[in-house]
């Protein structure tokens, strides 16, 4: 078992186990199933090599908690038609953000890369260090070979730079309207 996996489990199945139970305990046949399904799939995915590709660790779980139960129904010889019909609550609602947020995203993240581009050189070097790629003060004094003073002054430059960019789009944008108010009432 690669460590990796555990410390993936533990990070991001073990504390979903509760709810995980409280679901599978409306499709099997006692407490004693669940806990046999939980071990399985703790088992199924300790044995994985890897689990970067998983994206959604908690649905991934999900799945393979379904597919073990739907597994044991197959091989039993009854099947409870109670377990058939809440099978289904072993679904969870897709995580991923809708197309329109993710656009929606895309489109804040160039408006905010614009503004960052406005900066002078150094501030959006600051800016960029520690904002997108996410590095502490020391890390991007040191990358930019300046001091942490430095960085700390050019941080609050930069965020001081942006919100009054944001203020002038935010004029700008209710300057519109109150124009477009101004003239519809012209027209009327």
């Amino acid at each position: 078992m690669d460590n990796k996996v555990i410390d993936w489990l533990t990070s991001n199945v073990l504390p979903f186990e509760a709810e995980l139970r409280t679901m599978l305990r409306r499709v099997c046949n006692g407490p004693a199933e669940v806990d046999d399904v939980v071990q399985e799939m703790y088992y199924k995915l300790m044995s994985m090599p890897e689990v970067q590709h998983v994206r959604e660790p908690r649905g991934f779980a999900v799945r393979v908690a379904k597919n073990l139960v739907m597994d044991r129904m197959r091989r039993d010889a009854i099947v409870r038609i109670e377990a058939m019909s809440n099978l289904e609550e072993l679904e969870l609602e897709d995580q991923a953000p809708s197309p329109e947020r993710v656009a929606m995203a895309r489109a804040e993240l160039n408006w905010v890369m614009g503004m960052i581009a406005n900066l002078p050189p150094r501030c959006k070097r600051v800016v960029m260090a520690r904002r997108i790629d996410g590095l502490s003060q020391s890390e991007t004094a040191a990358s930019l070979g300046v001091s942490e003073a430095v960085v700390a002054k050019e941080m609050f430059k930069g965020m001081k730079l942006i919100s009054q960019m944001v203020a002038r789009v935010a004029m700008r944008g209710k300057d519109a309207e109150d124009g477009s108010s101004e003239e519809k009432s012209s027209w009327q």
